[in-house]
């Protein structure tokens, strides 16, 4: 009986010990499966890694090889090549001349509004500028440039010349305003502006206005009439009314007057000077007398630096306008609490006139249209954005009294202040100085 359980015993451990064996083989063989796998997925990630190294690698070589070949600038004739492509289909005419004044470039703008025909070929030569284009002013303005080393501009009518002196045509001028740069070692550019349709625009705009001002004179002489006739007829409350009427139809009767001599000016017909000695400080003082009212709601005074018996032949009239346009762009364009100076001074026989304002000042590209009639400067611009512009006639009313005083005006910002700054020199009145008149507007 004890060796038939012994028997079983041994029996059992045998098929335990199978079973382990079984087991762990299984599960060795498993293992192996599973580590040949991720072997092989390790390989096979390592390869896709190497891969794309290679590649960035190559990719980045290979950029840096390219980049020396593209980073090259491009030589000399390539440069002049397109420069010359440029400047032939530009909108504007443009010339260039050499230290010898010969003409090297001239595109088709250019050639067309100074009359050159076959300037292609006429350029093989390498002419001289006088050759091509007889024009005193673009010699001028060439040697001007050179001589200063630095940009200028001048307006003038060109006139071509007579191709056939044999047989004569008349030629038809052509206003144009030349722009000129400085190129280093004698050389000049100088870009060409064909002005005829702006000045035909301003030629139809000039006579609108002189055609306006004429119809506006008769009823502004009957509202007068009316008026004049009713304030001995009306209440005595309702009679500062029909004074305010009366000072406004003054008012634009010489706005209308002052159009109508713009007018005559535009035509070389200068209105005449009623020229006597007038005492500056007096004017001065009268004058800002009429806008104190104005300057008061500001607080602005005014602040006279001059000899106070200064004296000087003018037409006290026009200078009083002069004064009271200057004066009343100042008072509106300065702050609070500031003050407006007004400095008078001869100097070599020539009376200077000069204002001074704390406001903000020119814009730098609104100077040379500063004294154009009808010029506004943007409303945005100004201090408070909210003053209201006014005709864009006042500095152009009062360059017109500066030339018929045969005198000469600038603007710009004074450089303590930032504000407007106008300085006015008239000479020394003469019986022939006052009887001639050059049209400068």
């Amino acid at each position: 009986m004890e060796l038939f359980w012994l028997l079983v015993g041994i029996g059992i451990g045998a098929i335990a010990t199978s079973a382990c064996w079984v087991s762990w083989n299984y599960a060795k063989q498993r293992h192996k499966r599973k580590f040949r796998k991720r072997s092989h997925n390790g390989v096979k990630n390592r390869s896709i890694h190497s891969l794309k190294s290679w590649a960035e690698n190559l990719h980045q070589n290979s950029r840096l090889e390219r980049e020396p070949s593209e980073s090259i600038a491009p030589d000399d004739d390539e440069v002049e090549s397109l420069l010359a492509k440029i400047v032939e289909v530009a909108p504007i005419g443009y010339i260039q001349v050499d230290q010898d004044n010969r003409l090297a470039i001239c595109n088709e703008r250019a050639a067309t509004m100074m009359g050159i025909a076959n300037h292609h070929h006429g350029l093989l030569r390498k002419p001289f500028l006088l050759q091509l284009i007889r024009s005193y002013e673009l010699d001028h303005l060439v040697e001007k440039t050179r001589s200063l080393n630095h940009s200028a501009q001048v307006d003038w009518v060109f006139h071509p010349a007579i191709p056939d002196p044999a047989n004569p045509v008349p030629q038809i001028g052509r206003p144009i305003r030349a722009h000129s740069i400085y190129l280093g070692r004698g050389q000049v550019g100088i870009f060409l502006e064909d002005r005829q349709e702006a000045i035909a625009i301003t030629q139809q705009r000039d006579r609108w206005t002189s055609d306006i001002a004429h119809e506006l004179k008769t009823p502004l002489t009957s509202i007068r009439l009316v008026a004049e006739t009713i304030e001995s007829r009306v209440d005595a409350s309702a009679k500062i009314w029909v004074e305010r009427l009366l000072g406004e139809v003054e008012r634009m009767t010489k706005l209308v007057q002052d159009l109508l001599e713009i007018g005559q000016m535009d035509v070389g017909i200068a209105p005449p000077l009623n020229l006597k000695e007038v005492e500056l400080s007096p004017l001065i003082q009268a004058v800002w007398s009429t806008l104190e009212p104005l300057a008061n709601r500001k607080q602005v005074k005014l602040n006279h630096i001059g000899d106070r018996s200064l004296t000087w032949q003018l037409d006290e009239s026009r200078i009083y306008r002069l004064l009271l346009n200057l004066f009343d762009n100042s008072i509106k364009h300065s702050p609070s609490l500031q003050s407006i100076t007004i400095k008078t001074s001869v100097v070599d026989s020539t009376l200077h006139i000069e204002t001074i304002d704390a406001g903000d000042g020119f814009p730098e590209e609104s100077l040379p249209y500063i004294f154009d009639r009808f010029y506004q400067i943007d409303l945005s611009r100004t201090r408070s954005g909210l003053d209201r512009g006014g005709s864009g006639l006042g500095l152009a009313i009062v360059r017109q009294i500066v030339t018929l005083h045969h005198g000469a005006i600038d603007a710009k910002n004074h450089p303590e202040t930032g504000g407007a700054w106008i300085t006015i020199s008239i000479p020394t009145q003469t019986n022939s100085v006052t009887n001639t008149f050059t049209n400068t507007l």
